[in-house]
């Protein structure tokens, strides 16, 4: 089940909120997320981030990503990888690490056991089961 806030990796802007709860994790089922700062989340679902910062994904069981507007990609893993055209890069049977920078950044994400760290400013949301906190 695609659900859970854990894909908050792409939360790397949604962190500082405002929320009191930056050192406690949060269980939900879903989530939205929109503000400054740092948010770590982990759990199996579906993510998605857009804003400036950086995002650093880990994928422990398998899972799909989709980059669009990144000045900085860098991968190692396996699974597939294209370059899409028009601009974009899709991972898709992936496990490993992908780390992401830019502005103007989107990330999508989908799959199993996901990990995701975002630093900077915008929002993010989740889906799934898992853990999140800014």
């Amino acid at each position: 089940m695609v659900r859970k806030v854990f894909l908050l990796v792409g939360l790397m802007l949604v962190l500082s909120l405002g929320f009191a709860t930056a050192a406690s994790a949060v269980t939900a089922e879903e989530a939205e997320v929109e503000g400054s700062g740092r948010l770590w989340a982990k759990g199996i679902g579906y993510a998605a981030v857009h804003g400036n910062g950086a995002v650093d994904i880990s994928v422990h069981g398998t899972g799909t990503i989709l980059v669009k507007g990144a000045e900085v990609l860098r991968a190692e893993g396996q699974g597939r990888r294209w370059d899409l055209p028009g601009g974009g890069t899709l991972f898709a049977g992936w496990r490993g690490k992908v780390h992401v920078a830019g502005k103007d950044l989107n990330v999508k994400m989908w799959g199993g056991i996901l990990e995701l760290e975002a630093r900077g400013t915008g929002w993010v949301f989740l889906k799934g089961r898992g853990h999140y906190r800014v």
